[in-house]
């Protein structure tokens, strides 16, 4: 058994025994409470039954836990993480438990409350005048409910107002709200507003060639049991139809489905297709759920009433039965690699999970990576829909250009699009109304005070933030160093594009899509009907502007800054620039109607542009997969990065070389690249070091032993060590 304690990930399993009374409640995958040194007791995972590991007294358990079983099948899959992914047994493990699992063991804080707001009182307190309207939490509480339809989960309200329990039992008792228990079982859905029962099914488009072609290529597979496929398509080519029609081949097969996409704000789209072609039987899976939702969602899936889970990353541990058919949608995002401990990519788990329970993996993009170009089957589809052509793509050599986010073709073809009542999207891939705040007249730069990098300029109000540790601070009016008022912004974010484009624009709807836009709850569906009304409206944000959309009406796509990303010192930099200009010129023109691509580059004869522009997917990656071969880069290596960081800078370059050195002694075919420094990141020192070797395990698992082996002095010097397999940045 595996207790999931807190305080520290556990990495080994422990013996109990299990009390006559429960001898009947407790086996593989129940969740029990365990004693554990001083606590009275944590939750645990029971992996097995059977004679113990050690001789002496074992502790009984105390209790089983009223939540349901983790299957055999996932228990398997989230051991085979940690082990791949060399991450602690008890993380990985919380990563397959039911909802809710490590709250059954204490009082659900909030006790399921909800609270609802009479229309009259909430109009009352969101008065301008605060002696009419109440306190500003009042009025904060009535417009986050307002904004959520009048009625949500009390958790999630003190969450977007920033409030507590506490003052909404207040608000309750002055009669200006009322708080009641939630009386109707919750859904995934609920978090799309009001979708409405699902039509009745209704059968697909006939398909083309290329499509038929694909999906007897899929079915080929599920008929075998196995297999894994590359659906290379260019953007509106009708990708998704050739998964609803898998995916309704392996519903007749009696098989259930898993669709994974790469962000959240893509499942607004994709489950509206999925309910339209299949009816009931969806549910969603994702981390932006409340918890009263994706417990709903996971009974849902456990009684069988839901055989098709559509979700972000987190969804490829969703508990399905009978598993035939995993869809990777744009599995090129790198939005798939897990940021924290456990460090999992969902791409790899997914083919871990189907090669497991005898089900089909499709991975499917307009701009696929070299590694699944390299490795899988493909099928391609060569063209759009109905033969619509894919836009022209225009060349901006933004050296020519005045300064500013937008070059004098990109204004037209936004001014011309407006006039005529069309839409445009406007691709700029930074956050923030500038990148840097500078003194003209001594060089001071606004920096963050716990990371070395520049702090990024909001407003309004005018405010500093920091992106990796999230530190904010007013913006000075003065230099801090020389007190000039000689301050400039230097380079457009997202916000500073919207006021460019206010200015260019007036009267224009603009639609701002960035982390910040999209963060509250419900937020993302809003945006993008808000983009789809009709007239004219642009949409402009970050990378969240290109992933997948399938827009009606756009007839201009601009990519502000195409080349910025080949400035990063990562071997991915040239394909994540070609990726972002192909599929940000995919939005546009897709149902027929002429349309401009204008992309923005200070090197417009830069391979990943040059290549981009012209659509040219093959051509890049025959190129992208000779030159990795050629440097031994994956899908030609496995890479491992280490990274040590701490407070005492010369403790972790001591500790990062000695790493370095030890794990060249002790693994001669692994090549150890580094320590090179990185950033200070939240106060912390950073040194990496990149191991490349034929299989990750190579690499990894003698990393692994050699970071515990020199735990005792890691922790005494202050210093930690992290280990990512498989790293998305380098």
């Amino acid at each position: 058994m595996v207790p999931l304690v807190e305080a520290r990930a556990l990495d080994r399993t422990l013996d109990y025994a299990v009390p006559e009374h429960l001898a009947g409640e407790v086996g593989p995958g129940s969740l029990v409470a365990c004693p554990l040194g001083p606590r009275r007791w944590v939750l645990g995972v029971v992996l097995s039954l059977g004679p113990p590991t050690h001789e002496g007294r074992l502790v009984p358990l105390a209790g089983v836990v009223a939540a349901p079983a983790v299957p055999q099948r996932l228990l398997d899959l989230a051991l085979w993480v940690s082990r791949y992914y060399v991450a602690p047994m008890a993380d990985c493990l919380r990563l397959v438990l039911p909802p809710r699992a490590e709250g059954a063991l204490r009082r659900d804080r909030d006790g399921g409350w909800v609270l609802r707001a009479p229309p009259a009182q909430a109009g009352r307190l969101v008065a301008s005048d605060p002696a009419e309207g109440g306190t500003p939490r009042q009025r904060a509480v009535a417009a986050a409910l307002a904004a959520g339809g009048g009625t949500m989960p009390a958790a999630d309200l003190c969450r977007a107002a920033g409030t507590t329990l506490e003052t909404l039992r207040r608000m309750a008792a002055a009669g200006l709200v009322t708080l009641e228990r939630e009386a109707q079982e919750r859904s995934g859905l609920d978090w799309f507003g009001t979708l409405g029962p699902a039509p009745a099914p209704r059968p697909g488009p006939s398909l083309t060639g290329a499509q038929a072609d694909a999906v007897g290529a899929i079915r080929g597979l599920l008929e075998r049991g196995e297999g894994s496929l590359l659906l290379h398509g260019v953007t509106g080519s009708g990708k998704t139809e050739v998964y609803l029609a898998a995916i309704a081949d392996a519903r007749a097969r009696g098989r259930s489905s898993l669709v994974l996409v790469p962000e959240i704000a893509l499942t607004p789209q994709m489950l509206g297709r999925l309910r339209d072609r299949l009816g009931e039987g969806v549910a969603v899976w994702h981390s932006a759920l409340a918890p009263a939702e994706r417990t709903a969602e996971d009974r849902r899936v456990r009684e069988g009433r839901a055989d098709v889970v559509l979700g972000a990353r987190s969804a490829v541990f969703a508990p399905l039965e009978n598993l035939g058919l995993v869809i990777v949608d744009e599995e090129h995002e790198a939005s798939y690699k897990q940021d924290g401990p456990p460090r999992y990519d969902a791409r790899q788990v997914a083919w871990r999970r189907a090669r497991a329970e005898g089900a089909v993996v499709v991975y499917g993009s307009a701009t696929p990576r070299p590694e699944s170009w390299a490795a899988l089957p493909r099928r391609t589809l060569p063209g759009r829909v109905d033969d619509v052509p894919l836009p022209p793509v225009e060349v901006v050599d933004m050296r020519t250009q005045p300064p500013g986010p937008i070059s004098r073709p990109l204004a037209q073809a936004l001014e011309d699009g407006a006039a005529r009542g069309q839409k445009a999207i406007v691709l700029l891939n930074r956050r923030g109304f500038a990148r840097v705040l500078l003194c003209r007249a001594c060089g001071w730069i606004a920096s963050c005070p716990a990371c070395d990098v520049s702090l990024v300029l909001y407003r309004p109000p005018e405010r500093l933030a920091c992106h990796h540790c999230g530190a904010e601070s007013p913006a000075p009016v003065l230099c801090p160093a020389c007190r000039s008022a000689e301050l400039s912004r230097q380079g457009s974010g997202t916000e500073g594009l919207g006021a460019s484009l206010e200015r260019l624009l007036p009267g224009v709807r603009l639609v701002r899509l960035d982390a910040a836009s999209a963060a509250a709850r419900g937020s993302l569906p809003r945006l993008l009907e808000d983009f789809a009304r009709p007239g004219a409206a642009v949409l402009y944000g970050t990378q969240m502007v290109a992933k997948g959309h399938d827009l009606p009406d756009v007839a201009v796509a601009g990519v502000v800054d195409a080349d910025s990303a080949l400035q990063r010192p990562d071997f991915r930099a040239e394909e994540r620039a070609f990726s972002l200009i192909v599929q940000l010129a995919g939005r546009a023109g897709r149902r027929g109607e002429p349309a401009r691509v204008i992309v923005q580059a200070y090197e417009p004869a830069a391979r990943a542009v040059r290549l981009g522009a012209a659509h040219d997917v093959e051509r890049f990656l025959g190129e992208e997969i000779a030159r990795r071969r050629e440097r031994g880069f994956p899908p030609f290596s496995h890479l491992v990065r280490g990274v040590v960081e701490g407070e005492d800078a010369s403790a972790v370059h001591r500790a990062a070389v000695a790493l370095a050195d030890d794990l060249r002694a002790a693994a001669a075919e692994v090549d150890v690249l580094g320590p090179a420094l990185l950033h200070r990141l939240r106060g912390r020192h950073r040194r990496a070091l990149l191991a490349r070797a034929a299989r990750a395990a190579d690499a990894a698992v003698p990393l692994r032993a050699l970071v515990d082996a020199r735990g005792a002095d890691l922790r005494r010097a202050g210093v930690r060590a992290v280990i990512d397999v498989d790293p998305q940045e380098t």
